[in-house]
């Protein structure tokens, strides 16, 4: 079964921002296969992992049918895997073969270059003692739980997104090991289930 290996690494100055750049120096196609995607990241970091389709998810890509439940599964593997300590990253193979048109792609990318930077300018490694124990099972967790969230709220209009927001965030958090970052996800995932709550009573 395919496999990412994952091991001891350092993340970036500005770890959303080169995952962008990542994405776009793999796309050499007019469709790219998520695999590709994959093998694209620093493999050093495992939460590299989980911020990929948690940014994909936060785009317009997520109107495709099929990818919000595609991308929160994955986000919910991810997460779960980090959280049990497995130093080896595994994705199914449907998920690794699954194509994405390299135009929208583009676009959806473009698009995420402002958020990117701000993220970036406001994330720094500060209040460590927060992702020791609980705070980083919990933040774990939380994005397990946002993925598997997903596929049952694919239909209700940008639930999928609002929580793909919260995953992003705590997965730079993770990257940066800033704990403020992270209190500050934990506190939008709140948030973001009252969001969804409403949307679901509608």
């Amino acid at each position: 079964m395919p496999t990412t290996p994952v091991r001891g690494g350092v993340p970036p100055e500005q770890p959303v921002q080169d995952i962008l750049e990542r994405l776009r120096a793999a796309i050499t196609c007019p469709t790219v296969r998520v695999e590709t995607l994959v093998r694209a990241m620093d493999p050093g970091v495992q939460p590299v992992l989980l911020l990929l389709p948690a940014l994909l998810l936060v785009t317009p890509l997520s109107g495709i049918p099929g990818l919000s439940s595609l991308g929160g599964a994955t986000i919910a593997l991810v997460a779960l895997q980090i959280l049990l300590g497995r130093r080896t990253i595994w994705f199914p193979a449907f998920v690794l073969r699954r194509h994405l048109s390299a135009d929208r792609l583009l676009r959806a990318l473009d698009r995420l270059d402002r958020p990117a930077r701000f993220i970036d300018r406001r994330s720094a490694a500060r209040a460590g003692w927060f992702l020791t124990f609980p705070g980083r099972p919990l933040a774990l967790a939380t994005c397990a739980a946002c993925g598997l969230a997903m596929p049952f709220l694919e239909l209700v209009p940008f639930s999928a997104t609002t929580l793909a927001l919260v995953v992003t965030v705590l997965a730079a958090a993770l990257l940066m090991r800033d704990g403020l970052l992270a209190a500050l996800g934990l506190g939008g995932f709140a948030l973001a289930i009252l969001m969804v709550a409403r949307l679901v009573i509608r």
